[in-house]
């Protein structure tokens, strides 16, 4: 007779970063957003991507509790970025609506704050010497 398959070993979850780890990765990142968010080229080549990368997780691990790794780290950063860009977007759009009332959009955490300050720095505001068309015109 056949006996019944075991169940799949369970696999185990890594514990979720810490508010402190989120912290000293957006800072780490900030530090180093000039290897980190540039294209590639002679000066900023992979490895030095990856060192830069290393060095940002080298800096969680000295507040962790946990081990975490680079790949970890980046998937974390990508994904908490993510997360904010998008709240900042529903808050855009909610400020933009019609007809008043009160905003639905969820106010930001501090650590989403601070991603959200880092992410500033980042974007593009406008070009330079360029003049809004609906400025030429008085009605």
């Amino acid at each position: 007779m056949a006996t019944a398959a075991e169940p799949p070993a369970k696999r185990s979850r890594r514990a979720n970063f810490s508010d402190e780890e989120i912290m000293m990765m957006i800072t780490g990142w900030h530090d180093r957003q000039a290897v980190l968010r540039e294209k590639f080229s002679n000066i900023v080549t992979a490895e030095r991507k990856k060192q830069a990368w290393e060095e940002v997780t080298h800096e969680i691990n000295s507040v962790s509790r946990v081990r975490r790794n680079r790949e970890e780290v980046k998937k974390k950063f990508a994904d908490f970025k993510s997360v904010v860009k998008k709240k900042l977007s529903i808050r855009r759009q909610e400020q933009e609506k019609t007809g008043g009332g009160t905003s639905e959009a969820k106010a930001l955490t501090p650590l989403e704050e601070a991603m959200a300050q880092v992410l500033k720095m980042v974007q593009v505001s406008g070009v330079p010497g360029l003049q809004d068309p609906g400025s030429m015109y008085s009605i």
